[in-house]
């Protein structure tokens, strides 16, 4: 397996480079639920999982670990993908093969160890592979099997959609529910409080109603709104703009 390397000046350097693809590449991350993550017991560790439609996921990750400071962030990563993109090791990505069971035992291993650490917050896609947000949610088992070594461990339903709303680029919806104990948890557990999760953030999205989220990442102006502003500053009407559409 392909242990973390965490590097605290590469994992600075790489995050400066992170805001920057991720202003390029979406209008804002909205989130709901960050005091979720950000009230996590310090004195135990921690297993946040979410559903895998995205490339990006593993980078929202890493964007959302400066939101819980009191913690130290790790991801299971597929190895293969690992291998292509090392750098990851180096913000506390592993790898973990699931198409070899010696293998994938190795990884199971590794991440009990990091939760002997009550300041270790591991992030894991339980399904295994990414999958379209259409098809049906189904887990793996390994999730609640490593949570289990420590019963007192916490469990985060975390769910990631990208989403075209109004603006000229997409914006990444995140939701995040309550923390469970492993004690109280199961494989069965862990998959219908990611559905019912995913499924609370979809009618959010078909609904439009975003009054609970916060913005995390500010907007910039979509190609229409720097010309609405120009128009209105010309007429000497700023006061009637606003950023959004």
């Amino acid at each position: 397996m392909i242990p973390a390397r965490k590097n605290a000046f590469l994992d600075r350097l790489l995050y400066v480079y992170l805001i920057r693809r991720l202003r390029r590449q979406f209008y804002s991350i909205e989130v709901k639920g960050l005091e979720h993550l950000q009230n996590l017991d310090p004195d135990h560790g921690s297993i946040a999982f979410a559903n895998h439609s995205n490339w990006w996921d593993g980078l929202v990750i890493f964007f959302l670990t400066r939101h819980q400071k009191k913690k130290s962030s790790y991801c299971m990563m597929e190895e293969e993908q690992l291998q292509h993109y090392t750098f990851f090791t180096w913000i506390g990505a592993f790898g973990v093969d699931l198409s070899n069971r010696v293998r994938s035992a190795l990884s199971i291993r590794y991440a009990t160890r990091l939760l002997k650490d009550p300041n270790t917050l591991i992030w894991i896609f339980p399904q295994g592979e990414m999958a379209s947000p259409q098809q049906s949610l189904v887990i793996k088992p390994g999730t609640h099997f490593i949570a289990s070594r420590y019963p007192v461990t916490q469990l985060l339903p975390v769910c990631f959609r990208y989403e075209f709303i109004n603006e000229d680029r997409p914006q990444i919806f995140v939701q995040i529910a309550p923390a469970f104990t492993a004690k109280e948890s199961s494989d069965e557990i862990i998959q219908s409080s990611l559905q019912a999760l995913c499924a609370d953030l979809d009618q959010s999205l078909k609904v439009r109603n975003f009054a609970d989220f916060q913005t995390l990442l500010a907007p910039k102006l979509s190609i229409n709104k720097r010309w609405e502003w120009f128009s209105l500053l010309l007429k000497g009407r700023l006061r009637e703009f606003k950023a959004r559409n």
